[in-house]
């Protein structure tokens, strides 16, 4: 297996690592953003630790244990998720914020809601969830995009999922290197 370097995709990155894990009977093809490793694509609970560790390998942490990659992988369902993962271990920009706002809803809740059919401009009220789902949705936003939401952010900013995403990309802190600018925590 050939070390990432820095002109790599590391979106592209992850699906050759997990491509490289799959089962032989697995379909190649059947490797995108939403596929859920499970249930689509057949990796169980040792094949994703395997994985785990690929992406440790991958990313230069020969010498420590899968570390922080294993125990990221209890939260992890898709492909997608993988990919945000290791752009992020891997301190690459996270891109797709919309995308990432979706594989992140998809996860909140008793069950899994499927995002596949949502319209990012269509107000998250209409999705019907409960207020408890939305209130942990947009914690989480907190530790994925590393911001803190502002006393003062408009309401306007939790209308829809294209609003949601808008404002991440204009406060969240990005990863160092991206020249983006960081989010600033209001005066006290």
């Amino acid at each position: 297996m050939s070390k990432r370097t820095p002109a790599d995709d590391p979106g592209a990155r992850a699906v050759a690592l997990i491509t490289e894990t799959l089962p032989p009977w697995a379909e190649h093809t059947a490797v995108v953003p939403s596929a859920r490793l499970r249930e689509d694509l057949g990796l169980d609970s040792l094949a994703r630790v395997a994985l785990a560790a690929r992406i440790s390998e991958d990313l230069g942490e020969e010498d420590a244990e899968p570390g922080h990659a294993v125990e990221e992988f209890t939260t992890l369902h898709t492909v997608g998720d993988v990919q945000d993962l290791y752009r992020r271990l891997s301190g690459a920009p996270a891109g797709d914020t919309l995308g990432r706002l979706l594989r992140l809803l998809a996860r909140v809740g008793p069950e899994p809601l499927d995002t596949t059919r949502l319209d990012p401009s269509a107000p998250l009220r209409g999705l019907g969830l409960p207020s408890m789902v939305l209130v942990d949705f947009f914690v989480r936003i907190e530790t994925e995009f590393a911001f803190t939401w502002d006393e003062d952010t408009s309401p306007q900013t939790f209308a829809t999922l294209a609003a949601l995403a808008r404002h991440i990309d204009d406060h969240a802190t990005p990863p160092a290197g991206t020249g983006r600018p960081a989010h600033r925590e209001p005066a006290p």
